[in-house]
């Protein structure tokens, strides 16, 4: 694919502009999912509250990143400190909103529409994993529908996606049957199981060294800082299939 030739004209530069500004609210938005749904609490019209005194959070402390930034990182009204979670979710979405523009082609804006709803979905399912390590059935259900959009726009076989979904299927319960054998307890998740399903769909076997390098790596990361904190028993995989699944989409 071609990248996105924001440099030919100002008027690109305000498309740019304009994305990284709808990434922001969007990671505003994987914020509030990633607390709330795991707290059973409503994440489409539920006000937003501070965690620790429960007072609702004005208007003027909803601004992405600004809002954390103007007040030091801490609750206007109980002056708890607020996490650092915020600012970085934002900035992360609002950067991968980006990559998806300029690695797409500009022209195919269902095909970037979909790859931005694939990173609010992977974004927020990494975020819930790594702080409660679950990975929500309903979360993985969106990933299903926009693989598979996904998959349409880029027409791929649907032998070739069966195969791939039947394919990580049976990797995914051998993993899972050698994890309980060798170490008497399951090797992978049927959440993670579930998710790789759903990735196999739009993954085409080209992209696949991708996916495991990008994969790969961050699961590497993870172990290494989740076996020094808490235990390789503990290490949540969902953030690097979401990491491989967006390298190997883009």
């Amino acid at each position: 694919m071609q990248t996105f030739p924001f440099i030919a004209g100002p008027e690109n530069l305000v498309i740019v502009v304009f994305t990284a500004i709808l990434g922001l609210v969007c990671g505003s938005f994987v914020t509030a999912l990633s607390y709330r749904m795991p707290r059973g609490e409503d994440f489409v019209s539920g006000r937003s509250q501070c965690p620790h005194c429960k007072s609702p959070v004005a208007a003027r402390d909803l601004v992405p990143v600004l809002s954390w930034l103007a007040s030091k990182g801490r609750c206007r009204h109980c002056g708890v400190a607020i996490s650092g979670r915020y600012p970085v979710i934002e900035l992360l979405c609002s950067l991968l909103f980006v990559v998806v523009l300029l690695m797409t082609e500009p022209q195919s804006m269902t095909r970037i529409a979909v790859l931005w709803g694939l990173v609010v979905v992977l974004l927020a399912l990494s975020v819930i994993d790594l702080e409660v390590r679950r990975l929500p059935n309903g979360l993985v259900l969106f990933v299903f529908i926009l693989a598979s959009a996904l998959a349409w726009l880029n027409q791929r076989a649907i032998g070739d996606v069966v195969t791939g979904m039947a394919a990580v299927l049976i990797f995914g319960i051998f993993l899972r049957v050698l994890g309980q054998i060798v170490e008497k307890k399951p090797g992978l998740g049927w959440g993670d199981i579930k998710l790789a399903v759903a990735i196999a769909i739009a993954v085409p076997l080209g992209a696949a060294p991708v996916f495991l390098a990008v994969g790969g790596a961050v699961a590497l990361f993870l172990a290494a800082w989740f076996g020094w904190k808490h235990g390789l028993r503990h290490i949540p995989l969902g953030p690097a299939l979401c990491a491989g699944a967006l390298a190997a989409f883009l």
